[in-house]
């Protein structure tokens, strides 16, 4: 990771408005925040993240889909004609 996308905890309580409108621009993506040169949380725009919990979300289903493809079993399934028979009356 590049060290532009470190923040020290007290460089972003001095320069919060300008570290959020660096974000909400595009001009960085994300940042490491530090505290004590450790690493402590990740800031990040809202577009970012919901881009982010987009894609995990389509992982997930992705891999649910590949799994039921591969446990498949045809013997256990019914027609439509079966399944509306059932639960229409």
């Amino acid at each position: 990771m590049p060290v532009k996308n470190y923040l020290s905890s007290t460089h972003l309580a001095k320069h919060t408005a300008a570290t959020l409108n660096s974000l909400n621009s595009g001009e960085t993506d994300k940042l490491i925040i530090l505290k004590n040169n450790s690493p402590k949380a990740i800031l990040m725009s809202f577009e970012s993240y919901e881009a982010m919990e987009e894609e995990i979300e389509d992982l997930r289903l992705t891999a649910l889909a590949l799994s039921r493809i591969q446990n498949f079993d045809p013997a256990q399934t019914i027609s439509h004609r079966q399944m509306m028979n059932k639960y229409t009356k």
